[in-house]
């Protein structure tokens, strides 16, 4: 595939999951139980593919494991944990609006913690896809967009999206010789591990109170929102960096109205429309533009 095309399917992915997750807490499910029900399954489904991974990479495991436990805690647990307790208490649209703050967060901290620089032509992308997000989440109005309340679930979503970034900029100092199979799957069974005494603690949901369609939410966050995403992310990162995939964060808004209009048979306004070309225009500014600049065409 394309490299850009392996965060594409983590932005569609990840939309996916914002719809079925603030669904299946309105149904009553707790966000600990969520998340940690969607990662043991991940987990399950991984470990007969990685388990001969992780046995010949136990070296490198045992010799980078306290680096190894932080992608766990921040990409694993934190990020999937502090989304859904967020999206308890809040709405998917001030959820996408704050994640549409991410990109900047990425390269914010890729300065500080890699010594990263950006160019003017990536902070123009940045500016203008932003500027798309705000424009679909406000329905293209400035008086909709000054009078967004805010509650303590957006605190929770601000917390994911640090997280987030600090777990993309940190993910191209994965242990050298370690594969991307066997880095998942520890790093998923780190953070499963981390979330297990929260989930028996503070999970109030019991699993008689799951309905079929819970179910098939939780199955379709542990194969296509845990591992295909987290997958094809990690492989993004590795082939663009982290500054050029904060970029594609910005799509969320624009896959999540499209998932919407499939399934929830909502309609495309001229605002939608605005707000869509923005973005694409801020990621292409960004990537497309930024190489050739720096090709010298």
């Amino acid at each position: 595939m394309p490299a850009f095309a392996y965060l594409l399917l983590p932005i569609f992915f990840w939309s996916g999951n914002y719809i079925l997750g603030r669904m299946t807490l309105s149904s009553g499910i707790d966000p600990f139980s969520i998340s940690f029900l969607r990662w043991s399954l991940a987990c399950l489904l991984i470990l007969p593919f990685a388990y001969k991974k992780l046995w010949l990479e136990k070296q490198i495991i045992a010799k980078n494991w306290p680096l190894l436990m932080l992608f766990g805690w921040l990409g694993i647990c934190n990020y999937n944990l502090f989304l859904y307790i967020g999206l308890s208490s809040t709405t998917v649209t001030n959820a996408v609006l704050l994640n549409s703050i991410m990109p900047m967060m990425i390269l914010i901290t890729a300065r500080l913690l890699l010594g990263n620089k950006t160019s003017w032509l990536q902070n123009a992308g940045i500016i203008i896809s932003t500027a798309g997000a705000v424009t679909i989440v406000s329905r293209g109005s400035l008086d909709t967009f000054l009078h967004l309340s805010f509650s303590r679930g957006d605190l929770w979503i601000i917390a994911a999206a640090v997280s987030w970034a600090i777990y993309s900029v940190m993910i191209i100092k994965r242990p050298k010789g370690m594969s991307l199979l066997g880095f998942f799957a520890c790093t998923a069974l780190i953070g499963t591990a981390f979330q297990a005494p929260l989930f028996f603690l503070f999970g109030t949901s019991t699993l008689s109170e799951f309905t079929f369609s819970n179910w098939a939410a939780i199955i379709y966050m542990g194969i296509f929102a845990s591992i295909g995403a987290f997958l094809c992310w990690n492989i993004g990162i590795q082939k663009l960096g982290a500054p050029t995939a904060g970029h594609f964060i910005h799509l969320l808004p624009v896959f999540s109205i499209g998932l919407s209009v499939v399934f929830l048979e909502e309609q495309l306004l001229s605002f939608h429309y605005r707000g869509i070309a923005l973005i694409f225009t801020g990621i292409f500014v960004a990537t497309v533009l930024n190489k050739r600049q720096k090709r010298g065409f």
